[in-house]
C-alpha cells in the first residue's frame, strides 16, 4: 500500500478512485487486513501524540479559561439585569407607598384636621387672630378657643370658654358654630360676642350686626338674636332670657378700650363683671342708675379699674378672694 495514499485516508482526503484502491487491497487477503489494523492503532496514538503538545495543551487551557470568564462575564449580566429590574420594581413600590401615604394623609387631614388651641393666661392682653375662612376673633383673658387648622367643606365649627368676640366672613355653604358648655350660636355672617366662662352662673350671647340662632345641646333652636340683643341663659336654674342691650359697649373691649355713653353705674358695673369674670357686689346705698359717660381701657388688670372708677364715681371698693369685688359709698366706712 501507498504510504501516502495512507496518510490522505487517514487525513480524510482520498478521492473516491483512492478509496477503492484501499477496499480492493482490504478484500485481497487476510494479512493485509491485519496490518491495516496496525496502521489504525499508530495512527491513533500519533493523533493522541498530537494533541498532547505542550503547546495545544497550553491553548486548551488558555480557551478554558476563556469559557470560564465568559460564564462569569454572562452570569454577571444576568444578575446585573435582573437587579435593575427588581430595583425597578422597588422604586415602583416606594413610589405606590408615597402616594398611597400622601393620599391617605390628604384624606386624614380633611376627615379629621388638625385641632389648635389658644388660652390665655388671667392677667394678659386681648390677642386677635385670624381664622382660615379669614374670619376674626378676638380673646379676652382667662378665655380660650379651639379650632381646626382647616374647616369642613360643609361647616365651620369652634368651641370656646370664656370670653371671645367674633367677625364672621359669611359664606352660605358654610354655616359658622361657636359651641360653648351649655348652647351653639350658629351664624352665616354677623358680628357678635360670646361670654361663657366655664365656672361662672351665667353665660351670654351679644349680637352686634347680622343675625345668629342659639342652639341648645340637641342643636334645636332655642331663639333667634337681632341687633341689640343679648341671650342669658342662667346654668344652674337651666332658664334662659332676652336683653335689649348697647350692644356695642358691650363688645367694645375687643378694641381695647370699654366705650360708655349714658351708660347707669349698674351697667358699667354688670360689663366689668363679664370682662373680667367677677362677681360684683354693690351696696344699697349707691345709687346704681347713675348716669355715666366715658372710657375705661382694658388694658388695665381688675384693681386699675376699680381705681379709675374710684376716681369717677362716689365709691371705695375691696377685693375678696381674687374673685369678688365688694363696692361701698365713699363716705361709708370699709
Amino acid at each position: 500500500m501507498d504510504e501516502n495514499l495512507i496518510e490522505r485516508y487517514f487525513a480524510g482526503e482520498c478521492s473516491n478512485a483512492e478509496m477503492e484502491r484501499i477496499f480492493e487491497w482490504l478484500n485481497a487477503s487476510e494479512n493485509n487486513r491485519k496490518e491495516w489494523l496496525k496502521l489504525r492503532m499508530v495512527s491513533a496514538k500519533g493523533v493522541f501524540t498530537h494533541f498532547s503538545e505542550s503547546e495545544h495543551l497550553a491553548r486548551s487551557y488558555t480557551e478554558l479559561i476563556e469559557k470560564q470568564n465568559s460564564r462569569k462575564r454572562l452570569e454577571k449580566e444576568i444578575t446585573r439585569k435582573i437587579t435593575l429590574r427588581l430595583m425597578r420594581y422597588a422604586a415602583s413600590i416606594l413610589v405606590l407607598i408615597g402616594l398611597s401615604a400622601v393620599c391617605y394623609k390628604y384624606v386624614v387631614d380633611w376627615r379629621y384636621p388638625q385641632m389648635l388651641v389658644v388660652t390665655l393666661g388671667e392677667n394678659e392682653p386681648v390677642r386677635q387672630f385670624i381664622l382660615e375662612d379669614n374670619s376674626q376673633v378676638w380673646l379676652s383673658a382667662g378665655s380660650r378657643i379651639e379650632y381646626p387648622k382647616r374647616f369642613w367643606k360643609n361647616k365651620r365649627s369652634v368651641s370656646v370658654e370664656g370670653k371671645v368676640y367674633f367677625e364672621v366672613v359669611e359664606d352660605v355653604n358654610r354655616p359658622f358654630y361657636v359651641k360653648t358648655e351649655t348652647y351653639t350660636v350658629r351664624v352665616l355672617g354677623t358680628s357678635f360676642e360670646v361670654n361663657a366662662f366655664k365656672y361662672s352662673q351665667t353665660s351670654d350671647v351679644t349680637l352686634v350686626d347680622g343675625k345668629v340662632e342659639i342652639l341648645d345641646q340637641n342643636l334645636a333652636t332655642l331663639c333667634t338674636l337681632l341687633p341689640g340683643q343679648q341671650f342669658e341663659t342662667d346654668k344652674l336654674n337651666n332658664c334662659f332670657t332676652l336683653h335689649q342691650v348697647n350692644a356695642e359697649m358691650y363688645a367694645s373691649w375687643h378694641g381695647g378700650q370699654f366705650e360708655f355713653d349714658g351708660l347707669t353705674f349698674a351697667e358699667v358695673i354688670r360689663a366689668l363683671e363679664r370682662h373680667y369674670n367677677v362677681r360684683i357686689i354693690i351696696e344699697d346705698s349707691i345709687a346704681k342708675d347713675l348716669r355715666l359717660v366715658g372710657s375705661l381701657s382694658f388694658q388695665k388688670d381688675i384693681y386699675q379699674m376699680m381705681r379709675t372708677l374710684e376716681l369717677v364715681a362716689p365709691i371705695r371698693y375691696h377685693m375678696q378672694i381674687n374673685t369678688v369685688v365688694y363696692i361701698q359709698n365713699k363716705d361709708q366706712e370699709m
